[in-house]
C-alpha cells in the first residue's frame, strides 16, 4: 500500500533534493573525490554514502518524490562534509557552519 504524500511533505523532499544537488556541486569534499570541474559526481557520492547512484539521482530530481531515511541523509551529509541541518535550509549557503549557533 502506497501512502500519498502531502504537499508539505513534497516541498520538504524537493528542498532536501535541491540542497543535496547544491552541496554536491558546491561541495567541501577533498579533491580526491571530485571530477575535473571540482564537483563530486552522483556515482562518487553514492559510493561515499553507501547508497546507489539512482537513489542520489532520484533524490535530486524535481519530478521524483523519493523518500529518504535520516540515516542515509546523515551519511550524505558526512560524505559532503556539511552539517545535517544544511539540507533543511530554504536557501543553501556555500559553507554552512558546523554549529548552527556559530556567528
Amino acid at each position: 500500500m502506497r501512502i500519498k504524500q502531502t504537499d508539505e511533505e513534497k516541498q520538504i523532499l524537493k528542498m532536501i533534493g535541491r540542497n543535496i544537488k547544491f552541496y554536491r556541486i558546491n561541495h567541501n569534499c577533498s579533491s580526491k573525490d571530485t571530477d575535473e570541474y571540482g564537483r563530486i559526481t552522483q556515482e562518487r557520492l553514492a559510493e561515499l554514502a553507501e547508497s546507489s547512484a539512482s537513489m542520489i539521482a532520484n533524490l535530486e530530481s524535481e519530478n521524483t518524490m523519493q523518500t529518504i531515511s535520516i540515516v542515509l541523509l546523515n551519511k550524505i551529509a558526512k560524505a559532503l562534509n556539511i552539517p545535517l541541518y544544511a539540507f533543511f535550509l530554504e536557501k543553501p549557503i556555500k559553507n554552512p557552519p558546523k554549529n548552527l549557533f556559530e556567528e
